[in-house]
């Protein structure tokens, strides 16, 4: 099981990686977010923190159980909670649409994988 998450995650965070990297004002517009160029900017920025994410969950799918894996584990599930939270708190604040809570539930489900397979 862990096997897969960490293959479709570092696949996912890599599709991420090029988005935010070649179309950053197109992704955060999907989310009726004004683009800008800071927008643009930060999305340039973090598309690398995806890349590495990718890389290093590619080379680690094949981790056994332990504390290692444990601690990707948690900190992948620390990682989509995260970005789950940061969405729906910005749709509360009224700065992005109800779009970003499609994005924010695929995330908690995410999360709930990396907390589940764990130690399977």
């Amino acid at each position: 099981m862990f096997r897969i998450a960490a293959g479709v995650t570092a696949v996912v965070f890599l599709v991420l990686f090029v988005i935010l990297l070649v179309a950053g004002r197109a992704y955060v517009t999907t989310y009726g977010v004004a683009p800008s160029d800071g927008a643009d900017f930060l999305a340039r920025r973090a598309a690398p923190l995806f890349a590495g994410l990718a890389v290093m969950l590619w080379l680690l799918r094949g981790l056994p159980v332990g504390t290692a894996r444990d601690g990707v584990c948690y900190g992948l599930a620390t990682v989509w909670f995260g970005i789950a939270a940061t969405g729906v708190y910005e749709f509360t604040m009224g700065q992005a649409e109800a779009t970003i809570l499609i994005a924010a539930t695929a995330e908690v489900i995410g999360g709930a994988v990396f907390v589940l397979v764990r130690r399977r």
